[in-house]
């Protein structure tokens, strides 16, 4: 056996394939150390056991989680920021899932570690561990104070991804319960509930699954006519329901919000017009801000949709105006609703980004630097300042704000995205050794990402003659 103080990192192997019962001698010396209280220790050797055995469940990733959670309580220490460096993602699936199993037990309710856990899962195929991780970081996300749609979207896809349709209509209804009023939401959680229903076998009478998804695609058809004509049946329903209620007291500001959720659901602009109005005397009624606030958001999303709709039917010049209009409008809009919510750092945050878009620069980074208070929205606010800082010419300024960022608990993603504007502000201060450096890290996460290829080639290149002298 190894020595208790050995960094597990440098010792635990990454095998191609798992062999069934390869872990076990780790499992078992594991589960004796776990009963003498050595969390770390047994945490190295499931780590051991896991890097053998990928896809064991039971005694491998439930019990290290478990150690995960009885080393947290006892106060240990999470991972510094040269550990998360040392553990990223890597081409191998299975070192990659050692490395985030190693950063979930230091921090066994981080959602970016749970993501990294389930994306090594999915890139090595092991279905029965995706399912229990991306399980895991629907139940820490959801007991959140503020539980990200991203993360329900990023369950949602994975789980579609590989066919597990009861997890990703799940996941999806929690994101659309956080967002309400997404059509593409409300469109794909019906795609999805018409795959689950025709997974679970109940349109074939004979139970036979196999036979069941020879005519998947017109299966699907028939179920989707019958949820939309249900759907359609039922709104309508909803809608005269809550008009008659608020025509019978029009002052009460849940019967206004009912009627206009309901009329807001069904994605016709007539009735978003009609929500519009009835918003609009509210709103003078009673001076109240956050009905004048629904009516951007709906006005926000028609735009959207006509800038949708022109750009599918091919007419790319007509929605880059449309584009610009509806820029110009939630710049208004946003400014507005951060005037009248000065510490909403949400609304800091829209507006920034905004600005950004807008190429107001100066304005960006004022508000970006207010919005980056938000924890939900920090890394994002960052990303963009350090930007605006680097369209200004500011590249020290933005070099450090995109440094400072790159020490948070971040996704494989936004890792990435972060490190390659890092690279091009130390490329544009002529720091062409860091410049590299980034871009290499960025290569070995993605080789693929955006131009970062041909910019490693091309610096290389530049830096060989300078060398040679």
């Amino acid at each position: 056996m190894t020595d208790q103080n050995t960094d597990s990192h440098d010792q635990v192997p990454t095998p191609n394939a798992s062999t069934k019962g390869k872990g076990k001698p780790f499992f078992d010396r594991a589960d004796q150390v776990a009963e003498t209280g050595n969390w770390d220790y047994a945490i190295e050797m499931y780590l051991q056991g896991i890097s053998r055995e990928p896809d064991e469940l039971e005694r491998g990733h439930h019990k290290l989680r478990e150690m995960a959670l009885h080393r947290k309580a006892a106060g240990g220490k999470g991972a510094g920021m040269l550990e998360k460096r040392k553990r990223k993602p890597t081409k191998d699936p299975t070192e990659s899932l050692v490395n985030a199993l190693w950063l979930m037990s230091r921090d066994p309710v981080s959602t970016g570690t749970w993501r990294q856990i389930v994306e090594a899962a999915k890139a090595g195929e092991w279905i029965e561990v995706v399912r229990w991780a991306g399980g895991v970081l629907y139940d820490i996300n959801r007991a959140a104070r503020k539980p990200s749609k991203d993360i329900y979207l990023f369950l949602t896809e994975v789980f579609s991804d590989i066919e597990l349709y009861t997890e990703a209509v799940r996941a999806c209804q929690a994101a659309l319960q956080l967002d309400p009023n997404n059509g593409q939401l409300q469109d794909f959680l019906r795609d999805l509930t018409a795959r689950e229903t025709i997974q679970k076998g109940q349109y074939d009478q004979e139970g036979d699954f196999t036979k069941a998804v020879k005519d998947l695609k017109g299966q699907l058809e028939t179920v989707k006519k019958e949820q939309v004509s249900q759907s359609s049946s039922f709104m309508a329903e909803q809608i005269a329901k809550a008009r008659a209620a608020y025509e019978a007291d029009p002052t009460v500001a849940g019967k206004i919000n009912a009627l206009v959720d309901a009329l807001t659901r069904t994605d016709d602009e007539g009735f978003e017009n009609e929500a519009i109005d009835v918003l609009t005397k509210a709103f003078n009624d009673t001076g109240t801000y956050r009905f004048k606030m629904r009516i951007g958001d709906i006005k926000m999303r028609q735009m959207t949709r006509r800038y949708q709709k022109r750009l599918k039917a091919g007419d790319k010049a007509g929605a880059k105006e449309l584009a610009k209009e509806q820029l110009a409008f939630e710049l208004t809009e946003y400014a507005d609703r951060a005037v009248n919510y000065p510490t909403e750092m949400a609304i800091k945050y829209e507006l920034g980004r905004r600005q950004f878009i807008a190429g107001k620069h100066d304005d960006a980074i004022g508000t970006l630097q207010q919005a980056r208070r938000d924890p939900k929205h920090r890394l994002s606010a960052m990303n963009l300042l350090g930007l605006a800082f680097f369209k200004k010419g500011w590249h020290t300024e933005a070099a450090e704000t995109f440094e400072q960022a790159l020490e948070g608990d971040l996704t494989e993603q936004r890792s990435k995205e972060l490190t390659y504007n890092l690279g091009l502000t130390r490329e544009a201060m002529g720091e062409v050794a860091k410049a590299l450096e980034h871009y290499s890290d960025v290569a070995q996460l993605d080789f693929n990402y955006k131009d970062v290829r041909e910019r490693i080639e091309r610096l290389r290149t530049k830096a060989e003659p300078d060398a040679a002298e």
